[in-house]
């Protein structure tokens, strides 16, 4: 009896351990995603300027 009381505590714990794990590692995967979409935006918004830029510099040129 006391063995499968022992076997049952190790697989609970076990099981335990590896949903730590699981949702440990998820949580970096969507950190990570969440800071490369950052990046991806801010980039989205520094080439939006950028373009602006130039077509401001193209119109000037063409005005003159």
């Amino acid at each position: 009896m006391s063995d499968q009381v022992l076997v049952a505590v190790i697989s609970a714990l076990g099981s335990a351990l590896v949903a730590y794990i699981t949702a440990h590692e998820n949580r970096k995967k969507n950190e990570s995603k969440e800071k490369e979409l950052s990046e991806l935006e801010k980039l989205k918004e520094e080439n939006a300027q950028l373009r602006k830029k130039l077509e401001r510099k193209s119109k000037d040129e063409n005005s003159e």
